[in-house]
């Protein structure tokens, strides 16, 4: 499997993290059946991502919610990428992000 390609322009990209049609907008991933706690991470990703332009790590993650436990945290970020409403790469530290999040027009 080709993870990295060259497009006409000759920019290397990573052609699993570029935007597709159908990825959900904020709306649209707030309106996802979440449990609460699947809701937090969504949040906290979602704030990290608007506050410092970069995917925060599991720990991050798990000291913003209060929580130690790195394994639960891990589990409720593969929940939300089986949900579709984050995306992220296999064996890649930093590559959560919001679905809608497209890294050509951050905010």
């Amino acid at each position: 499997m080709q993870i990295l390609s060259r497009p006409p322009g000759g920019k290397i990209f990573n052609e699993k993290m570029i935007p597709r049609q159908s990825d959900m907008t904020f709306e649209e991933c707030m309106e996802v059946s979440m449990s609460p706690a699947q809701n937090e991470v969504f949040l906290v990703i979602d704030e990290w991502w608007k506050k410092y332009h970069y995917a925060p790590t599991l720990r991050d993650i798990a000291y913003i919610r209060g929580k130690m436990g790195l394994a639960n945290t891990k589990r409720l970020v593969d929940r939300l990428v089986d949900l579709g409403v984050v995306k992220k790469l296999k064996g890649r530290g930093r590559t959560v992000r919001p679905v809608y999040i497209n890294f050509r027009n951050l905010e």
